[in-house]
């Protein structure tokens, strides 16, 4: 009887320290908002809601509005653009506005620091205050390209001295772009006082909601470890996994907390994350409730539950946020219907059967679902109200904790009943365990060792298999092959840089060197001067000259640096590999990283760089033969073309000397 008088005290409480708006009754008419007659600084936060200045596909800046020309358009703000009317079609979701107000109020007498108090922008914004850029969140752009989404809830100061400048009004100037959600500009409310009593409340809501994110997250940890310690109650670690989802909702909704532990986390995820923990709650609920109440509850329907929620679910961390959003009001749907479900279809049911601790499920679900319903109408836009659901989640978390709080406590004192009973056969178990556990401990460390055995070799293996289906790919490009095998081999091995060195074609027997054929993680100062490398010089001539597989652990200091986007750093370990086939080095691969080689990658590196060697070889062979065999048709073409050319001119030669012939037979008839 106790519980049923407090519970609606708490809910009363939770929903009074909600409330942070004041003055409701004050509200901007075509642009103006006049406060001449408000003492702002007694006041809490002025919501700054009516009919602003709205100028659609125009980001205007403060300059611009010294231009009378503009012919501004009126519109209500709170409320997504996309509800705004042009001609008789509405504005579509993606696109660019510029909204403008300006207060009037009192003169201040002294320096004064006011601010502005703003939270979602679907989905950036930029903002001036006087013709004073003040902030910008995200990117705000003409198009998709140049557009950047940012959610940041923030409290933003901006000061009016009446030593500089006129404090009788303020010009506020909002440029808002949306290409990435259907809702669209300044859909939550914006509130405006002075930044000590902006800050304070918002001091006073975090502390308000890390009380109930703590409440929550000390509640789901007990229903954890009491399901841990109980597994046969599996209602305890779907309640717990509520409440690790009710947590994740506080913090990715409403001012964003995660926003503040995750600067820049990015706004597709935070999205994810905000419909995930509002959409996904439904079969959380339903498989936490049937676990309860089955006989209540028929399992055909909590399938369809759990299937449509999967749908849901997987929806929206597949497709982006203005695709999934366009199926909202089916998401909302889904909640209103199986929600009105569980509540009143289930809980009540089993309720009236006068099932155990039925009545406070059903009551702390009701007062749930109820600030659920309101949460949807403010996302959606029907009501402007404050996001309630967190406290109706803690009444409703409260109720819960304690009714299976005194199921479990009932189901220990059955089981310390049993317990007696059992004490003595556990002494006389305790020595037969004891040899056992020895003896399966020895079995035990005999088979980690066998099993780090196959793990090293199923390691070498797998790295084998995956070159040689990279050898096996790439039989008919030299330069691909290299590139793709000294890539796989320097990551395989957890190192950071590597070179790929072939013996060059042109090379005679005086002079030999090692051309660069291919490189992994190589600064382009280190690819040009390392481009060719006689192969008497350093580390990599001593390997090629005697064909021996090098491990340096200790690197000389101004031999190599790896370079990154942070600066450069001497690497721990260097590997030089030989490529060699019947003792005859054709080729080095040079390896190095940041840790020291262990045993295992060097035999790994032992093992693969024969057939590493033989592919390169057969494959530039077949280069070569292919080159040789296109010059050589190339020569015979020519020759033929030759041979052509010489029997045309035998042939004209022929003709002149019939000619000549022919001539002198006429003179000899003329004579």
């Amino acid at each position: 009887m106790k519980i049923r008088v407090l519970l609606p005290s708490i809910i009363f409480l939770l929903f009074s320290l909600s409330d942070s708006v004041a003055a409701n009754d004050i509200y901007v008419k075509d642009g103006v908002l006049d406060l001449n007659y408000v003492e702002i600084d007694k006041l809490k936060s002025i919501k700054l809601e009516g009919n602003w200045e709205f100028y659609w596909n125009q980001l205007l800046e403060p300059k611009d509005f010294q231009n009378n020309n503009l012919q501004p358009r009126f519109e209500k703000v709170p409320k997504s653009w996309s509800a705004y009317l042009d001609n008789t079609e509405k504005l579509p979701s993606k696109g660019y506005a510029t909204y403008r107000l300006v207060i009037n109020k009192k003169p201040d007498s002294t320096q004064t620091i006011y601010g502005l108090k703003i939270s979602s922008v679907f989905s950036n914004y930029k903002l001036w205050v006087n013709g004073n850029l003040i902030t910008e969140v995200g990117t705000v752009g003409i198009t998709d390209a140049f557009s950047k989404a940012k959610f940041k809830y923030q409290d933003i100061p901006f000061v009016l001295d009446p030593n500089k400048t006129n404090t009788e009004n303020i010009e506020v100037i909002i440029q808002v772009s949306n290409f990435s959600h259907r809702r669209a500009g300044l859909q939550k409310p914006i509130f405006f006082s002075t930044f000590n009593n902006l800050r304070a409340e918002t001091r006073w809501m975090d502390i308000l909601n890390l009380i109930i994110i703590g409440i929550i997250l000390v509640i789901g940890i007990n229903h954890l470890n009491m399901y841990v310690f109980r597994k046969k109650d599996v209602s305890n670690l779907y309640f717990s996994i509520v409440c690790l989802v009710m947590i994740l909702r506080n913090i990715s909704t409403g001012d964003r907390i995660l926003t503040y532990v995750f600067p820049s986390i990015n706004w597709e995820l935070l999205v994810k994350l905000d419909n995930f923990s509002g959409f996904g709650t439904i079969p959380l609920f339903a498989l936490f409730i049937y676990s309860l109440y089955k006989s209540d509850f028929p399992k055909l329907v909590r399938n369809l539950i759990l299937i449509i929620g999967a749908v849901i679910t997987l929806l929206v961390f597949t497709t982006p946020a203005y695709f999934y959003g366009k199926f909202r009001m089916f998401y909302e749907l889904y909640i209103l219907i199986f929600g009105l479900y569980l509540t009143f279809g289930v809980l009540l049911r089993a309720t009236i059967r006068r099932r155990e601790t039925a009545f406070f499920t059903f009551l702390g679900m009701f007062i749930l679902y109820s600030t659920a319903i309101n949460d949807v109408l403010s996302s959606m836009g029907v009501v402007q109200s404050a996001y309630v659901a967190p406290y109706g989640l803690v009444t409703f978390m409260l109720i819960q904790s304690i009714t299976i709080t005194i199921k479990s406590a009932r189901a220990i004192n059955e089981n310390e009943d049993l317990s007696e009973e059992l004490t003595l056969e556990k002494e006389n178990l305790e020595k037969r365990i004891l040899e056992r556990t020895q003896e399966l401990q020895q079995q035990h460390d005999e088979l980690i060792v066998l099993q780090e055995k196959e793990k090293e070799q199923s390691w070498i293996n797998n790295g084998m298999a995956t070159i040689n289906d990279i050898l096996a790919d790439n039989k008919n490009d030299f330069k691909q092959l290299s590139t793709k095998v000294l890539s796989e081999l320097v990551k395989y091995v957890n190192a950071t840089f590597g070179v790929l060195y072939m013996l060059s074609n042109e090379s005679n027997a005086d002079e030999k060197y090692l051309e660069l054929i291919a490189d992994y993680g190589c600064s382009n100062n280190i690819r040009k001067d390392k481009s060719q490398i006689h192969v008497t010089t350093g580390m990599l001539g001593v390997a090629f000259t005697e064909n021996r597989l090098m491990v340096i652990n200790d690197v000389p200091e101004n031999y190599i640096k790896i370079e990154s986007g942070l600066g450069k750093a001497r690497p721990e370990a260097l590997l030089v590999v030989p490529l060699s086939i019947d003792e005859k080095v054709f080729g080095i691969i040079e390896i190095a990283g940041f840790h020291k080689f262990k045993k295992l990658e060097i035999d790994f590196i032992k093992r693969i760089a024969f057939n590493v060697a033989n592919n390169l070889n057969t494959v530039r062979m077949n280069e070569n033969n292919a080159e040789l065999i296109t010059k050589f048709r190339e020569q015979a073409q020519e020759m033929k073309e030759k041979e052509e050319e010489m029997r045309q001119n035998m042939e004209e030669m022929e003709t002149i000397r019939e000619q000549y012939e022919e001539l002198l037979k006429k003179n000899d008839q003329n004579k």
